[in-house]
């Protein structure tokens, strides 16, 4: 196997309070499958991971029912209370597996739409980024005025406009080098922190690190938050299909 490989790590042990419904929304169906079997076969197509994991909760009873899932998928059944601890436990797992300069590239299983041109330009940095390189993760400029609100609930009000050009919206996948994300996850506080690369940044501003390159992405690569999202998902896997047939 080539020196560095890369492991798509999909944590799926969330029970999707927001989302609603009898099922998490990773079993949802999408498309003729679940929404998480979309999610892997899209990593495996467009990613071409050495390995991929998912890391389920430990009482997780419907992964082993799956019929559609892209060969050599391999389940860990070590998911936490929470995204952060479910990554930073699939990273304790891999311990004896991995080098520090391997890539992990962190993928949320509600995110079954991400373009293969996204995925095809995080597969690039693995080969070709520079041994200093910490990581990249797909990205969206906001377009839209930002403000700032005081606090207040329902009778908020716009305190302040801030200057869109410097800020980005996250995505997934977020794809660093193992040994750095596991000392990120190892630091204070690690375990408060939103997505992967939040982790990385603190880590890389203590220790002079390179920080993490922004991909572009686009509004393709939906996150299914609530029920209603998987109507979009579907249009979107079409326009997908019918593009790229």
């Amino acid at each position: 196997m080539p020196f560095p490989i890369l492991i798509a790590l999909v944590p799926a042990a969330g029970g999707s309070q927001r989302f609603g419904g009898l099922r998490p929304k990773q079993y949802m169906p999408l498309a003729g499958r679940t929404v998480l079997e979309c999610t892997l076969w899209r990593l495996q197509q467009g990613l071409k991971p050495n390995r991929t994991i998912v890391v389920l909760a430990p009482d997780d009873k419907i992964f082993p029912t799956l019929t559609n899932l892209p060969p050599g998928v391999e389940a860990l059944h070590c998911g936490g209370v929470t995204r952060a601890e479910s990554v930073r436990n699939g990273l304790l797992a891999l311990a004896k597996q991995c080098s520090d300069q391997d890539w992990i590239a962190v993928h949320d299983a509600a995110r079954p739409c991400v373009p293969m041109a996204c995925l095809q330009s995080l597969a690039t940095v693995a080969r070709e980024a520079a041994t200093k390189e910490s990581g990249a993760l797909l990205a969206m400029p906001l377009t839209d005025t930002l403000k700032e609100g005081t606090s207040g609930g329902v009778m908020a009000r716009a305190s302040a406009t801030l200057d869109r050009a410097r800020f980005w919206s996250a995505q997934t996948p977020q794809m660093f080098r193992y040994g750095i994300l596991c000392k990120a996850f190892s630091q204070e506080g690690a375990l408060s922190c939103t997505d992967e690369s939040q982790t990385v940044e603190r880590y890389c501003k203590q220790t002079g690190g390179t920080l993490p390159r922004l991909l572009r992405s686009n509004a393709q690569n939906l996150k299914l938050t609530y029920a209603e999202d998987l109507l979009l998902a579907e249009a979107i896997l079409a326009f997908q299909k019918d593009k790229h047939p």
